[in-house]
C-alpha cells in the first residue's frame, strides 16, 4: 500500500493457520469525491488511428442529438476512413461534421488554440499555416505554409475553416456546427507548478507558462438524447490531425498517410527534419528517401455506460468557460436513465482522470503513483515523453518500502523476492531539449548508458542533475546515481528494459531502411488487471500544467487481451506476453533478445521481425524543456 493518502485502509484477515493474509490491490483513487468508480461500463481498446478513427466516424454517422468533441487541435481534411493513393482517400473529418450537422445534429468542438504555439505546432492545417493579417510572427512562422503536398487539400481545409468560423457568434438555435478556440492561462499553468517536487528549468518554465496547452481529446455522442439510449465515448490519444492517422502494420513509407512537401522542418524551422533529426540521434548520416509522413502509434478506448458522466461534466465545464453566453450549457446532474450498461462486475471498473489546473485537479498523477505502488509482476509502459523525474523516483520508493516490508516479515532476502519486470516503449524525444530530463529519468531506472552523450556532458561538468536525490560531483555540478541494472535488481527485484520501436522496408529509392514510427501513446499496463491510457503524457506539463484526461480500468479479460495484442504487434508476432509471475521472467528475456536480434538484423541491412529495437540516443544538451 501507498503512502499517498489516495487510499482507503483496510482491515485484513489472516489465518493463523498457514499464516497468509490475503486483501484487495486498490488501484483506484478512493479518497476523490468527483473522481468516481464506475461499473457496468462496456469498453473497447483500439491500437492506432486507422482502428480508432474508422470507429468515430461510425458513431457520429448514427449521432442524432450532439457531437461534442474536444481537440488539441482539428484537420477538416483528415480523412477518417482510408483508400487509395491520393487525397481525399475518403470522407473528410470536415465532412462528416458538416453532414451531422445538416442532419439537426448540434455539434461542439472545443480546440485548443494559441496565437503563437499553435501556429509553430500547426494544429488546424487551413488555420494555423496560413498568414494572418497585422500579424508578424504569424506571417514568419508559417512562411514555409502547409507541410503537405497536396495544394486541392490545402484550399479545402482553408475553405472550412472561413466557412464555419463565420458562424462562432451566431444563434444557437441556428448554428448546428460551434467551434470555440480556448487558451490556457499562464496563471493556472504557474499554479499547477507550485507544489512539483522538481522546479523547472528555465527555459522549460516559460515555454511551459506560454504555451500551456488544452490537450484533451475526448469524443463524446448523444450523451443526453433519448436518454442516453445512444450514448457512447471516446477517451484516446489520438489528435484530430492527419499525421496521426496509421495503420498497425506501420508500412515505411505507406500512401494511406499524407504526401509531405520536402524539404519540411517542423515547428516552423526551428526543428530539423525528419533526416537530421534521426542522423542526430544515430551518430552517423541517414539518407533515406520517403514521400509520406512518419509511422504513428497510438491508442484509444471507446465507452458505453455511466462513465460518460465523467465526460459529459468535463466537456460542460470546459465548454463553458469559453463559449459565448448564447451557446453555454447546462449540465447534467445525473446519468441519463437509459445509458447502456451491461452486467457489473466487481472486478472491472472505470475512472476517469484528469489534469485540470483551473481546478486544481492532478488525478492523473495521482493515479500513475498509486497504481503503479501496487505492481508486483509487470509495467508496461508506452509513452510519448517519458521525462518525469517523479515518477521514477517514487516508483523506486514504493518498491524499495515493499521489497524491505516483504523481507522483514518472511524472513527471506530479497533475492527471493519475484521480481517486478518494467517494459518501456519510448520514441527518442523530438527535440534536443527534452535530452536532458528524458536522461535524468532513464538514469534513475538504470539505463543511463544508453544516453551515453549527455551522460559525458554531465560528467564534465556542464550540466546539473538539480533533484532531491542527486548529490555533489567531482566537478561540483550535482549528479545523480547511477544504478546499474543488476543493482536494482538486487536491491529491490526490480528489472527494466527499455525499448524503441523502428519500421523496416524499402524507401522511395528502393533502399532497405528503417524508420522511426512514432510513438505517441500513453498507456500504462499493469499486472493484466489495470490499464490507463488517454492524453497524458509522462512529464510535469502532463502531471501539473496542461489539461489531460485519461481513462483507467480493471478486468482481467480486457487487460490481458490487449496486452497480448501490443506484445505480439511489437515482436512480429512471436512474444504473446503473459502476466503470470512464473513465465513472466521468459517473457522477460525474450523481449530483450528480440531487440537486441532486430539490433543485429539492422546493423546486417536486413528486415526487422516486429518493431522492437534497444533504445539509444547519441544527443546531448545543456538546454532543457520539460
Amino acid at each position: 500500500m501507498s503512502n499517498l493518502k489516495t487510499q482507503n485502509t483496510a482491515d485484513v484477515h489472516i489465518d493463523e493457520v498457514v499464516r497468509q493474509a490475503m486483501g484487495s490491490a486498490q488501484w483506484f483513487l478512493e479518497n476523490e469525491p468527483e473522481v468516481k468508480k464506475y461499473y457496468g461500463n462496456k469498453l473497447k481498446f483500439m491500437i492506432c488511428g486507422q482502428e480508432g478513427f474508422a470507429s468515430i466516424a461510425e458513431d457520429i454517422a448514427k449521432a442524432k442529438g450532439t457531437v461534442e468533441l474536444v481537440c488539441w487541435g482539428f484537420d477538416p481534411g483528415m480523412e477518417l476512413v482510408r483508400g487509395g493513393d491520393t487525397w481525399p482517400r475518403g470522407q473528410t473529418y470536415g465532412d462528416v461534421l458538416e453532414k451531422a450537422a445538416q442532419r439537426g445534429v448540434k455539434v461542439r468542438m472545443l480546440v485548443w488554440h494559441n496565437t503563437l504555439a499553435s501556429e509553430f505546432q500547426n494544429n488546424m492545417p487551413g488555420y494555423t499555416d496560413v498568414p494572418k493579417a497585422n500579424s508578424p510572427i504569424s506571417n514568419f512562422v508559417q512562411s514555409l505554409n502547409s507541410p503537405y503536398e497536396s495544394a486541392e487539400r490545402q484550399k479545402y481545409c482553408t475553405a472550412w475553416w472561413q466557412r464555419n468560423l463565420a458562424n462562432r457568434n451566431g444563434p444557437a438555435d441556428e448554428t448546428n456546427l460551434q467551434i470555440v478556440f480556448r487558451s490556457a492561462s499562464p496563471g493556472d499553468a504557474y499554479a499547477g507548478l507550485k507544489d512539483e517536487d522538481d522546479v523547472p528549468a528555465l527555459p522549460g518554465e516559460g515555454a511551459a507558462l506560454s504555451f500551456a496547452t488544452h490537450h484533451q481529446k475526448p469524443v463524446l455522442i448523444d450523451y443526453a438524447h433519448n436518454d442516453g439510449t445512444g450514448a457512447v465515448g471516446y477517451v484516446m490519444g489520438l489528435n484530430s490531425v492527419t499525421d496521426y492517422w496509421d495503420t498497425q502494420n506501420h508500412a515505411i513509407d505507406d500512401p494511406l498517410r499524407e504526401e509531405m512537401r520536402l524539404p519540411y522542418k517542423l515547428w516552423g524551422g526551428v526543428a530539423p527534419g525528419e533526416l537530421d533529426h534521426e542522423s542526430a540521434i544515430e551518430n552517423h548520416a541517414v539518407s533515406y528517401q520517403y514521400r509520406y509522413g512518419k509511422p504513428y502509434q497510438d491508442y484509444a478506448c471507446r465507452v458505453e455506460g455511466p462513465a460518460l458522466q465523467r465526460l459529459h461534466q468535463n466537456f460542460v465545464r470546459g465548454w463553458n468557460r469559453s463559449a459565448p453566453t448564447n451557446w453555454q450549457l447546462k449540465e447534467i446532474s445525473g446519468i441519463p436513465p437509459k445509458i447502456k450498461t451491461v452486467t457489473v462486475d466487481p472486478t472491472q471498473a472505470v475512472q476517469i482522470v484528469r489534469t485540470q489546473p483551473h481546478e486544481n485537479e492532478k488525478t492523473i498523477k495521482k493515479l500513475y503513483l498509486q497504481a503503479t505502488s501496487w505492481a508486483r509482476n509487470y509495467i508496461y509502459m508506452e509513452n510519448q515523453y517519458f521525462f518525469y523525474p517523479t515518477f521514477a523516483r517514487t516508483l523506486k520508493e514504493h518498491r524499495m518500502a515493499y521489497c524491505q516490508s516483504w523481507s522483514s516479515k518472511s524472513g527471506k532476502s530479497v533475492a527471493e523476492l519475484p521480481k517486478l519486470h518494467v517494459f518501456i516503449v519510448i520514441p527518442n524525444p523530438e527535440r534536443d531539449q527534452m535530452i536532458p530530463r528524458t536522461a535524468d529519468v532513464l538514469t534513475e531506472l538504470g539505463h543511463g548508458g544508453d544516453v551515453p552523450e549527455q551522460i559525458k556532458l554531465i560528467d564534465s561538468g556542464k550540466y546539473s542533475q538539480k533533484y532531491s536525490d542527486s548529490h555533489k560531483g567531482k566537478n561540483g555540478t550535482q549528479v545523480l546515481n547511477r544504478p546499474s541494472l543488476q543493482q536494482l535488481s538486487d536491491s529491490m527485484g526490480l528489472e527494466v528494459s527499455l525499448a524503441r520501436l523502428r519500421t523496416s522496408g524499402l524507401d522511395a529509392s528502393k533502399k532497405m531502411a528503417y524508420r522511426e514510427i512514432y510513438i505517441h501513446s500513453k498507456l500504462m499496463l499493469i499486472d493484466d488487471v489495470f490499464v490507463t491510457l488517454g492524453s497524458a503524457n509522462m512529464n510535469q506539463r502532463s502531471m501539473a500544467v496542461d489539461s489531460e484526461i485519461n481513462i483507467a480500468a480493471t478486468g482481467k479479460e480486457p487487460v490481458s487481451k490487449l496486452r497480448e495484442r501490443i506484445f505480439t504487434l511489437h515482436s512480429g508476432g512471436e512474444i504473446r506476453g503473459s502476466g503470470d509471475r512464473k513465465e513472466l521472467p521468459d517473457v522477460f528475456d525474450h523481449w530483450k533478445k528480440r531487440m537486441k536480434q532486430n539490433q543485429t538484423a539492422k546493423k546486417a541491412g536486413k528486415a526487422l521481425k516486429g518493431f522492437l529495437l534497444p533504445f539509444e540516443d547519441h544527443r546531448s544538451t545543456t538546454s532543457m524543456q520539460g
